[in-house]
């Protein structure tokens, strides 16, 4: 006998849905409690393709909402002088969102006091491709972002 719902597979870390399992027996959701699969048991018929499971603020899962753009996160200014003083200040950043600073340095943000991100520079380089700063972010239930600041000589 089927509960009528269908269980939603999805990656822990972004929440966006692998796969669905459709006319669930309460027997399937046990063995994906037992297994330690993530999942969410909901109603048929939502749609997977740029969904995410939405979570409450404890943490448990509570329906499947769309994906979203990191619209909140802003920058000063693209462009800075390699001096060691002039820096580019990037704010909106959420608790929780990686960020990877030309896949060298990374951290999660992890309270308040680390909504804001300064870069500076320190050095030229004559080899033009090395005067360009990517900075990565990954947030739950958002699409990857980057923002790249180009540098100049001071």
């Amino acid at each position: 006998m089927s509960i009528n719902k269908t269980i939603y597979v999805y990656k822990k870390d972004s929440g966006r849905i692998q796969y669905t399992v459709e006319d669930v027996h309460p027997a399937q959701v046990q063995n994906f409690k037992d297994k330690g699969i993530d999942f969410y048991v909901g109603d048929k018929g939502s749609r997977i393709a740029g969904t995410f499971v939405k979570k409450d603020d404890a943490g448990n899962p509570i329906g499947i909402a769309p994906i979203q753009q990191m619209t909140f996160i802003n920058i000063n200014k693209h462009t800075i002088v390699a001096d060691g003083v002039d820096e580019a200040v990037i704010t909106g950043l959420i608790k929780g969102m990686h960020v990877n600073i030309n896949n060298e340095h990374s951290y999660v943000v992890e309270d308040e006091d680390d909504k804001t991100l300064e870069i500076s520079c320190d050095k030229f380089s004559y080899l033009l491709q090395h005067n360009q700063m990517s900075v990565y972010f990954k947030a739950y239930g958002h699409h990857d972002s980057q923002i790249k600041i180009n540098v100049v000589e001071g």
